[in-house]
């Protein structure tokens, strides 16, 4: 059996997220189909990391075992001839048996968009949350660097179970100012479902001044649960480290 990796991007806005869900499209199940039909066997996909509904990719990661001996080259023409115009593969390679794309990942990189223009940008609209108000950019880097490192981020994430592990290690991160918004740009180890978009969500409000800058470092000492989360259509998972 070989085992293939490839790198894809898709926009999620008309996904319910990566993973399989019965009754429900989604780019796990999209891809599975495209495969299965090129290959004519089944195939089961494992991604990097699962994003949720309505968010992008520019560079996310799956692998896959097959028995069939299709050059990577041609794959990467076949499945993009039968994949729908939002998700696409970017490049395919074979890699060892023990490659996985999510547990020999050793960091994610996201990338939140906001877009503070007044009027509503139809070319934006699908990719950026649309907030009309200025933000100060140095306050939410200042509330940012208080949460670097390794913590317990279960107050920045949602639909857990009590047993869950929810440590995990923020590398950086970087408010960017742009000219006509704001980029927030995130590597961790690992993300909790909803984190990135809570941990936005928290720092615009630092942004706005309707929170202190240690806002979030509080959260996370007090364990109590961040609400104010960030629209999805604003986040998109940029690249995959090993």
């Amino acid at each position: 059996m070989r085992n293939l990796r490839l790198r894809i991007e898709y926009d999620g806005t008309d996904f319910a997220g990566f993973a399989r869900q019965k009754g429900a499209r989604t780019v796990q199940g999209v891809l599975e189909s495209a495969l299965q039909a090129a290959l004519d066997e089944p195939i089961t996909v494992i991604g990097a990391s699962r994003t949720d509904a309505g968010v992008h990719a520019r560079g996310q990661v799956v692998n896959f075992f097959t028995s069939r001996p299709i050059p990577t080259d041609r794959l990467v023409m076949v499945l993009n001839r039968r994949l729908p115009s939002d998700l696409k593969v970017l490049s395919a390679r074979e890699v060892s048996a023990q490659f996985h794309a999510r547990f020999s990942a050793t960091s994610r990189v996201y990338r939140y968009t906001l877009y503070t223009g007044v009027h509503p940008s139809v070319w934006k609209i699908r990719y950026a949350w649309h907030y009309p108000r200025p933000l100060d950019c140095a306050r939410m880097q200042a509330a940012l660097e208080q949460i670097l490192g390794e913590h317990d981020f279960r107050p920045f994430s949602v639909k857990l179970t009590a047993e869950q592990n929810t440590v995990r290690t923020l590398f950086s991160g970087l408010v960017v100012p742009t000219r006509d918004g704001v980029r927030i740009e995130l590597e961790g180890s690992g993300f909790l479902r909803g984190m990135i978009r809570l941990i936005v969500g928290e720092l615009v409000q630092v942004g706005t001044g309707k929170r202190e800058v240690d806002a979030l470092r509080w959260r996370l000492e007090t364990r109590r649960q961040a609400t104010f989360m960030a629209p999805p259509q604003g986040l998109c998972l940029m690249r995959v480290k090993y």
